[in-house]
C-alpha cells in the first residue's frame, strides 16, 4: 500500500473542502444583525439528542437588537411557543431558500399586532400561523423583529438558519458568505480507541494528545497503536472562533488509513428527521455516564444520518497483518483552518485462533425488526429501526419506591441510545381503586425519580411511549399545580404596575395549560416556561380604574387543576 506525504493529504483535503463552497450563493444574503457576527454556536454542533440546526449569533448579552430580513421575500410562518425556538419567524426568498430567526423578543409592530389578534381569537399564548405570501412581503434589510431570549434559549442571542425551501433541509449558513472571523484551527483533545469482536465492542481506552504547534497534534508517548481486533477511533474536538471563548462545533472530520478514507463527516446539510442520529454519531455511553462528547469515527448499521461522505464502518480485515499503516485524522472549520492528528497503526491478530466466546444467555434485540419483551408485569414493544445496532437485553426487577405502585423495572441501561419511540407497558402490582386516568409511568435514575413518561390505562396496564432505556415504574399524580403570584396578592392595588406575574409549576406530570380572565374576559399572559413564569403587560390591558376580579386556572398533564381568584384595584 502506497503512502502519501502529509502535504499531499492536505492539498487533497483543501481542494475537496473549497469545492464544496461553490454550490451556494455568496452575496445574496446580508447579515441579520447590525453588528459584527460573533458565534456562540455553529451548524451541526453536538447538542443533547440533536445536531444544532443553525448558528447562534451573540447579541452583546442583551435583548432588543434589530433583526433584519437577509433578503427580499415574504413571511411564510410565525410561531410563538414557550419551548424550542420561542418566538420564531420564517421568511421565504425567491432564490429557493428560507431564512429562520429564533428566540426573538418580539416581532415588528405589524406582525406583532397580527399575532396578538390571533392569540386573542384562539385564547392561547402558543400559536403557529402560516400567512399567505401577500400578507407580509419584506425587502432586504427590513426590520422584522427584535432579538431576545424566548423559548428554550439559555441566554440572549439570535438563532439563525437557512433552509432549502422545497425540501426543508437545513443548510449550514456559513456556506453563504456571511462575514464570521475565524483564524484559529480546531482543538483536538484526545483519541479514543475501540476494538470489536463480531460487531460487539469488546474494549475501549483513551490516548492523550500533545499539541506540537498550531493545528498539529500527536499521541503522547508511543505513536504506534497496536490492536488485535477490528478497531476504530473517536476524537473529542471543538472549534473556537475569533473574539469569543465559546467552544463550538467543527465543520469536517476525516480519517485516512494508508490511502483509504475510512470516515468523513461534513456539517453541510441535513433533514430535521435525522437529527436524533447524533446519539449514534457520538459515544452515547460516555456521554450518559461521564459527560464526554466523543465523535465516533465509525458507523453503526442503523446510523442513517446523511452528513457522512463515507458510509462504511472501518474494518481492518483488509489490512495486512503486522504491517504498519499511517493514520491521518483531519479536523476543519468552515473557514478552512485545519488541525491534524497523525500516528501509526499495526493490526496484529492473535497467532493462535481463539475459541469463540459463548453468546450471553440474554434475549437479543435486532435493530432491523420489531422486538417484543415480556417479564412478569412488564412489557416492551420496540419497533424496527429503534436501535442503531443489535443489543443483548438485560432486565432487572428492583424494589419499588415509597410512592410507586409497581416494582421498578430496568430494561437495558440509560447508556444504550434509542432512535424511535417504543411502547412500554407496566401493570400495577396491586389493584388501584382510584382514578386510573391519573396513573403514569415515571423513569428513574439510580432509583430516584427522574422524569415523567406519560401514560394511559389500557387492559390492566399503564401504557406509555418513550425514547430511552433504564428504570421505570407506575406512579399516580393527583396533586394539582402550584400557582403563586409574584408581585401582588388578593386585594392589592396594582394601579401603575407594569406587569402582573405568576410562578406556575408542577412536580410530576408537568404543566399542560393555563388560562387567566379579568372580569370574565380572557387575558393574554405570556409563558416563559424555563423560568416557570407567566406574565402580562398591565398597560396593554387598557382597563379603566377600579376593582376587578382576576381568575387563574392551571392544569397539569393528568388533568389536575388549580383555580385561584384575586380581587385587584387597577
Amino acid at each position: 500500500m502506497k503512502q502519501r506525504s502529509p502535504l499531499a493529504f492536505f492539498a487533497l483535503f483543501l481542494f475537496s473542502f473549497l469545492a464544496n463552497a461553490q454550490d451556494y450563493p455568496q452575496d445574496e444574503f446580508i447579515s441579520p444583525l447590525e453588528m459584527p457576527l460573533f458565534l456562540s454556536g455553529t451548524f451541526g454542533e453536538l447538542r443533547t439528542n440533536h445536531f444544532h440546526a443553525g448558528i447562534d449569533i451573540k447579541t452583546g448579552g442583551r435583548e432588543g437588537q434589530r433583526v433584519l430580513a437577509v433578503a427580499d421575500g415574504f413571511v411564510s410562518r410565525i410561531k410563538v411557543s414557550p419551548y424550542g425556538y420561542g418566538n420564531a419567524l420564517y421568511i421565504v426568498h425567491p432564490n429557493g431558500y428560507t431564512s429562520v430567526y429564533g428566540h426573538l423578543q418580539r416581532f415588528n409592530d405589524t406582525i406583532q399586532a397580527f399575532i396578538r389578534e390571533e392569540q386573542k381569537r384562539q385564547k392561547s399564548f402558543e400559536v403557529e400561523l402560516f400567512p399567505l405570501a401577500k400578507v407580509f412581503p419584506v425587502k432586504q434589510g427590513d426590520l422584522v423583529a427584535l432579538s431576545g431570549n424566548s423559548g428554550g434559549s439559555g441566554g440572549p442571542h439570535l438563532h439563525f438558519e437557512i433552509r432549502d425551501t422545497r425540501t426543508e433541509k437545513i443548510i449550514n449558513p456559513l456556506l453563504f458568505g456571511f462575514d464570521v472571523k475565524d483564524g484559529r484551527s480546531p482543538d483536538i483533545y484526545n483519541l479514543e480507541v475501540y476494538e470489536f469482536d463480531k460487531e460487539e465492542l469488546v474494549s475501549s481506552y483513551t490516548r492523550s494528545l500533545l499539541r506540537q504547534g498550531d493545528g498539529v497534534y500527536s499521541l503522547t508517548g508511543n505513536s504506534l497503536i497496536e490492536v488485535s481486533n477490528p478497531a476504530s477511533f473517536g476524537i473529542t474536538t471543538t472549534d473556537r472562533l475569533d473574539g469569543v471563548p465559546n467552544k463550538n462545533g467543527v465543520y469536517s472530520i476525516r480519517m485516512i488509513i494508508g490511502e483509504e478514507v475510512y470516515y468523513h463527516f461534513v456539517a453541510e446539510t441535513f433533514a430535521f428527521a435525522e437529527t436524533r442520529y447524533i446519539n449514534s454519531h457520538i459515544d452515547f455511553a460516555q456521554k450518559a455516564c461521564c459527560r464526554r462528547t466523543i465523535n465516533k469515527m465509525y458507523l453503526e448499521p442503523n446510523n442513517q444520518f446523511s452528513a457522512y461522505r463515507v458510509k462504511e464502518r472501518m474494518k481492518l480485515t483488509d489490512l495486512v497483518a503486522d504491517s504498519i499503516y499511517p493514520v491521518n485524522i483531519e479536523v476543519s472549520d468552515r473557514a478552512g483552518n485545519v488541525s491534524t492528528l497523525n500516528f501509526e497503526l499495526k493490526y496484529s491478530p492473535p497467532e493462535v485462533e481463539l475459541a469463540e466466546a459463548p453468546e450471553p444467555d440474554l434475549p437479543k434485540f435486532n435493530y432491523a425488526q420489531t422486538n417484543f419483551f415480556k417479564k412478569d408485569n412488564f412489557q416492551v414493544v420496540l419497533p424496527e429501526g429503534a436501535l442503531y445496532s443489535d443489543i443483548y437485553v438485560q432486565y432487572e426487577k428492583k424494589a419499588a419506591c415509597s410512592e410507586c405502585l409497581s416494582f421498578i423495572h430496568e430494561i437495558a441501561t440509560r447508556e444504550v441510545p434509542v432512535q424511535k419511540y417504543y411502547t412500554l407497558k407496566i401493570k400495577p402490582d396491586a389493584e388501584y381503586h382510584g382514578d386510573k386516568s391519573k396513573l403514569f409511568i415515571a423513569s428513574f435514575k439510580d432509583g430516584k425519580l427522574d422524569d415523567y413518561e406519560g401514560g394511559r390505562w389500557e387492559n390492566g396496564f399503564v401504557v406509555a411511549r418513550t425514547r430511552q432505556f433504564g428504570e421505570f415504574a407506575v406512579m399516580v399524580d393527583t396533586v394539582p399545580p402550584s400557582v403563586s403570584p409574584v408581585n401582588f396578592r388578593d386585594g392589592s392595588n396594582v394601579h401603575g404596575a407594569s406587569r402582573l406575574s405568576f410562578i406556575i409549576s408542577d412536580k410530576l406530570s408537568g404543566i399542560d395549560d393555563y388560562s387567566v380572565t379579568i372580569d370574565g374576559e380572557w387575558v393574554l399572559f405570556e409563558y416563559d416556561a424555563k423560568n416557570r413564569l407567566i406574565y402580562t403587560d398591565v398597560r396593554a390591558l387598557n382597563l379603566e380604574d377600579g376593582e376587578r376580579v382576576l381568575r387563574i386556572s392551571v392544569s397539569d398533564d393528568k388533568g389536575n387543576v388549580t383555580e385561584k381568584t384575586y380581587h385587584l384595584i387597577f
